[in-house]
C-alpha cells in the first residue's frame, strides 16, 4: 500500500484528547508519558527507545510507555508528535530519518523541524560497510577496486529509498567514483538475511542489527563510519583509516515533543533524558552494540540538526535525489 499524506494525518485520530490545563494544575507528570517510535519493534530505534524510556521513568516517577507507529519512513509517528497536545505526555523518539532527512526529501511533509521542541539526544550510532564473505575482498580499497572493475555489477542492499543507509551508499559512490546496483528492501532485517544467503553482496547497516552475524563470521565488515574505532569491533578501521576521507556518518537518537510545551515541562523532560543517559548499564549495553551514549542538550541538538541537515542536503543534491510529493 502506498503511503500518503492522508495516512499521516489519519494517524492523528488515534491520539487521545487531553485537557490542556492538566500540566498547570498538577506537578508534571501525574500519569504515564507516551514515547512514539516510527519503526516496528526490534530495530535499533525501538531498542534504544525502550532502554531510555525505562531510565526516564525512574527519574520522572511515572512510566514512559513506548508505542510503535511504523510507516512512511517514520512520518506517521513524527507527525503525531507534532500535532499532539503540547502537555509533555506525548513525545517522539526520532532518528536521523524522521527529523533530518524527511524534511529534505518531501515537498509537502505534514510537519517541519520548527514544530518540535528538542529535549535532548540519547546518543548516536555509526554505520558499517558490510559485505558477503563470498565477495572475496579483504578491505575497502579492494572493494572499491572491484566495483570500478565491474561498474554496476556489485549489488548493495538497503532498507528503502531515501533512508539513511541508501543515502550512505550514494555518498560512498560519489566519494569513491564507483557505481553499485542498489537493491531496496522493506527494512534492514530482510536485507541482512539476503546478504548472508548471497543474494546480494554488500550493504550499509548499523552495528545493532549486524554484530551477531559479524561475530559468527556470516558477514564481513570492512569499515565503520565513525571518527574512531568501535570497542566491539576493535580491528575494523574507520572509513578515514580505510582511505575514504570525509565519510563520518551517524544516525542520531533524538527525543522531542510539540513545540508549544511549557518551559517547566520541557525542563523536567530534558532532565529525565539527561539522567537516563548517565546510567552505566545503558552505556555498556549500547557500547557493546556500537552506539555511543552521550547526552546532547536541547540547544546543542538544534545546532547539530542544522549542521547535519546541511550535510545531508549536499549529499542529496550531489546525487540528484528528487524530492517526492506525498499524495493527498
Amino acid at each position: 500500500m502506498r503511503f500518503t499524506r492522508r495516512h499521516a494525518l489519519g494517524a492523528l485520530a488515534a491520539l487521545p484528547l487531553v485537557s490542556r490545563p492538566a500540566w498547570a494544575q498538577n506537578t508534571f507528570p501525574t500519569r504515564p508519558v507516551r514515547l512514539l517510535v516510527g519503526f516496528a519493534p526490534g530495530g535499533l530505534t525501538d531498542i534504544a527507545a525502550r532502554a531510555l524510556a525505562e531510565r526516564m521513568g525512574k527519574t520522572l516517577k511515572q512510566s514512559v510507555v513506548v508505542e510503535n507507529r511504523p510507516g512512511g519512513q517514520a512520518i506517521i509517528a513524527t507527525v503525531a508528535v507534532a500535532r499532539a497536545e503540547p502537555d509533555g505526555y506525548t513525545l517522539g523518539f526520532a532518528g536521523t530519518n524522521g527529523m533530518i532527512l524527511n524534511p529534505l526529501l518531501y515537498n509537502n511533509l505534514p510537519y517541519q523541524q520548527s514544530d518540535f521542541k528538542q529535549l535532548g539526544s540519547m546518543g548516536k550510532s555509526p554505520m558499517l560497510l558490510i559485505v558477503s564473505p563470498t565477495l572475496g575482498v579483504k578491505n575497502v580499497q579492494e572493494f572499491i577496486a572491484l566495483a570500478k572493475k565491474k561498474p554496476g555489477d556489485i549489488t548493495c542492499a538497503h532498507a528503502g529509498r531515501g533512508v539513511i543507509n541508501h543515502l550512505a551508499l550514494l555518498h560512498f559512490q560519489s566519494k569513491t567514483g564507483t557505481q553499485f546496483q542498489d537493491v531496496p528492501y522493506k527494512g534492514s532485517g530482510p536485507a541482512l538475511l539476503d546478504l548472508m544467503a548471497g543474494t546480494v553482496q554488500s550493504t550499509f547497516d548499523f552495528p545493532t542489527s549486524a554484530l551477531p552475524n559479524i561475530k559468527s563470521g556470516k558477514l564481513q565488515v570492512l569499515a565503520v563510519t565513525s571518527d574512531k574505532r568501535l570497542s566491539s569491533l576493535p580491528d575494523v578501521p574507520t572509513m578515514k583509516e580505510a582511505g575514504v576521507d570525509g565519510f563520518e556518518l551517524y544516525t542520531r537518537m533524538m527525543i522531542s515533543g510539540p513545540a508549544a510545551m511549557p518551559a517547566p515541562v520541557v525542563k523536567t523532560l530534558e532532565n529525565a533524558v539527561r539522567e537516563g543517559t548517565r546510567d552505566p548499564g545503558l552505556m555498556q549495553q549500547f557500547a557493546d552494540q556500537g552506539v555511543t551514549v552521550e547526552f546532547t542538550s536541547s540547544a546543542d541538538l538544534d545546532r547539530v540538526i542544522a549542521e547535519e541537515s546541511a550535510m545531508w542536503a549536499q549529499v542529496i543534491k550531489a546525487n540528484g535525489v528528487p524530492r517526492t510529493d506525498l499524495k493527498s
